[in-house]
């Protein structure tokens, strides 16, 4: 491969350096390609008004992977009818959203007692309930504020919701007057945040970089989120602050549709990526570049938006089937049959797998997945000797 086939499979695949490194021919050596890379990136960006603690400003590249999954999100926008979404009872998408952005941090416990514990309108009996409840009344603000302009004491006020009576005995509220570090679960330093008298100016930038009217929202979205955890300004609850940031910045930009859409829902099923993507972008070595974060946050929005149709396509799926086996005796065993399919995300079923799964003979079982595939809910095909009944995504 020539060097400039290189450089550009490294923008369609926007590794950096630490990845790029084990990809590479052996005739080519990190030391002089990564340079050259750099400088290739650094030609097709986008520079932002963001400054670097250490200098110089950020920026990200508008790759294929960001443009295309950004280009998704806005024909959402245009043509999303929002009252197709599904409508949540007791605010049930902004309990998800809070209890998936706490569960990101740590907190533990299950969907369903976050569920409980907020609408009963229990005391917390614990740090992590506390966080929860922390979060959903922190998103209760954001959707309370949207006509306002987002500057230091919204985002001050978002924080102190979210910290209230979790921060430890030692730890001060508000934007932090001393040094800080990210560490892993190693115990490693992962991660330096810049002194503490660069926060208020590198602040003072986000916010007049968000009051811009010429720069596309999910770009807004995206270095807000990412920016603020890099200034890391709170000694407590960035990570936390930051997606209550990004979320406001969306809804004020009219997506309106992530109302229904746990955001977070997809970061706390794969924090690792997430947090990968943090660190490559504030790694400097890598110079300033946000696109390792933009590219996955953007593609996250757009996987959240596309999870909830496939709810909505499921659901309808089920709707129709209730209808379909109405006169059959085995209506109840195929409409459940078909939500445990959804429900364990299956690609596919064999006779023997839905034979054991609901203790019946192989010939009711063969019967039932071949009715469910007639009809157009499951697709039969052979692949050997083994029969299999693909579940329909459409």
């Amino acid at each position: 491969m020539e060097k400039r086939e290189l450089l550009e499979y490294f923008i369609e695949n926007y590794y950096p350096m630490q990845e790029i490194v084990y990809r590479l021919p052996m005739s080519v050596p990190i030391s002089e390609f990564w340079p050259e890379e750099l400088l290739f990136r650094r030609n097709l960006a986008v520079t932002l008004p963001l400054p670097a603690a250490e200098g110089g400003f950020f920026w990200y590249v508008p790759t294929g992977k960001l443009l295309k999954a950004g280009d998704s999100l806005a024909e959402a926008a245009r043509y999303e009818n929002t009252s197709s979404l599904p409508k949540y009872e007791h605010d049930e998408s902004i309990i998800d959203e809070a209890y998936y952005s706490s569960a990101i941090e740590g907190a533990y416990t299950t969907r369903a007692k976050a569920h409980e514990l907020i609408l009963s309108g229990k005391q917390p009996e614990s740090r992590d309930e506390r966080m929860i409840i922390n979060n959903y009344k922190a998103l209760r603000f954001v959707l309370d504020h949207l006509d306002s302009t987002i500057n230091e004491a919204i985002v001050l006020e978002i924080a102190r919701i979210l910290t209230d009576s979790t921060l430890d005995q030692d730890t001060k509220p508000g934007w932090r007057d001393g040094p800080v570090q990210v560490i892993s679960g190693r115990q490693e330093v992962v991660y330096t945040a810049p002194d503490a008298d660069r926060i208020r100016p590198m602040l003072d930038n986000l916010f007049a970089f968000l009051a811009l009217n010429d720069i596309h929202p999910v770009v807004k979205a995206c270095a807000a989120h990412i920016y603020f955890v890099t200034v890391h300004p709170l000694f407590d609850g960035n990570g936390r602050t930051a997606r209550a940031l990004a979320y406001m910045v969306l809804l004020q930009s009219g997506y309106d549709f992530f109302r229904q859409v746990p955001i977070s829902g997809l970061l706390s099923q794969e924090r690792a990526r997430y947090y990968k993507a943090i660190r490559a972008s504030q790694d400097p070595a890598n110079g300033n570049d946000f696109t390792y974060f933009m590219e996955y946050y953007t593609d996250m929005l757009f996987r959240s938006i596309s999870d909830i149709h496939r709810h909505m396509n499921e659901k309808k799926k089920i709707e129709q089937l209730r209808k379909d086996a109405s006169s059959l005796a085995s209506a109840d065993r195929l409409c459940t049959g078909l939500e445990w399919l959804y429900r364990k995300g299956f690609r596919s079923i064999t006779t023997e797998k839905w034979k054991d799964q609901f203790k019946v003979s192989f010939e009711t079982a063969r019967k039932d997945l071949t009715w469910l595939s007639e009809r157009g809910y499951l697709a039969a095909r052979v692949s050997g000797h083994k029969k299999f009944f693909d579940v329909c995504s459409e």
